[in-house]
């Protein structure tokens, strides 16, 4: 993608004066959304952090004026953009020396990040793929009985081995080593006592996991870290429990839930699919 031309080449940090701006382009994706609910779910994220005061975080583009783009810059490396792709240019600049490791965002404006960042002699280009963002917003009849229930703190243990499992097949690295896996089993720790775990339970074994990665009665909620054990693959386990739990949180009230997948996991893709989700954007997620 080629970058579009900026007429200011400077992006700055949000002021607490831009936020209502910023939230009003967020929700209608930048004039793209034929919906409000539409573009929410696309800003998802990014409009959570600003529900929960954390603009400081966040770089807008232009710096005054109607917002074009913004970036949430976040403290473990995590780089979120969003808007136009003229947006792009200068939001690469800013971010470009924030030692960011991982970025997931809209393909329009986060592929040309990612171009932009990796650019140069002695630049390593990071690891990108293509992601696709799902979103149900009306459930599908789930059987009586699926086994799902929320993470208890007996279940960190398999949890664990399941996060770790999921970092090897979801292609985000090597194997762990022991500090890593360390580190996975203290954030599941934090996601059981937080109830943003799940389980599913089979006659007292945990079999599969899914993890609420948002969950606001304003924006939705968000699913991620879906796992099922290898020796349950192939019945059906994750559809009926996304459907199950998705069924839960739009039961509550929520307007809408979303996850991502990778463009290329035609089985997960079938199974969220038949869970009611639907294929709304292309995404990009990459690694460096």
């Amino acid at each position: 993608m080629t970058l579009a031309a900026s007429r200011e080449p400077r992006a700055a940090r949000l002021t607490r004066e831009q936020i209502g701006d910023l939230t009003f382009e967020l929700e209608h994706d930048f004039g793209r959304a034929s919906t409000r609910v539409e573009g929410t779910v696309a800003h998802q994220f990014l409009l959570d952090a600003l529900d929960r005061g954390e603009h400081r975080t966040m770089t807008v583009w232009p710096p005054s004026g109607q917002p074009q783009g913004v970036c949430f810059v976040g403290a473990g490396g995590l780089i979120v953009p969003g808007g136009l792709p003229s947006a792009a240019e200068p939001l690469a600049d800013a971010v470009r020396s924030s030692g960011w490791r991982v970025l997931v965002g809209d393909m329009t404006i986060g592929e040309a990040i990612v171009n932009d960042t990796g650019a140069g002699l002695f630049r390593r280009r990071p690891y990108a793929r293509e992601q696709r963002l799902m979103v149900a917003d009306r459930r599908v009849p789930a059987p009586q009985w699926t086994g799902l229930r929320r993470a208890q703190a007996s279940d960190v243990e398999p949890l664990t081995e399941f996060a770790c499992g999921l970092h090897v097949e979801d292609q985000m690295g090597p194997p762990l080593s022991r500090s890593g896996r360390s580190s996975v089993r203290q954030r599941v720790m934090s996601s059981v006592r937080r109830g943003s775990s799940w389980v599913v339970d089979e006659d007292g074994r945990v079999v599969a996991k899914i993890d609420v990665s948002i969950e606001s009665r304003r924006r939705g909620a968000q699913l991620a870290g879906v796992y099922v054990d290898r020796r349950w693959r192939g019945r059906g386990v994750a559809r009926r429990a996304i459907a199950d739990l998705t069924g839960r949180l739009l039961d509550a009230g929520l307007p809408a839930v979303t996850l991502h997948v990778r463009a290329d996991n035609g089985a997960a893709i079938h199974a969220y699919e038949a869970a009611g989700f639907v294929q709304r954007r292309r995404w990009v997620l990459a690694l460096r």
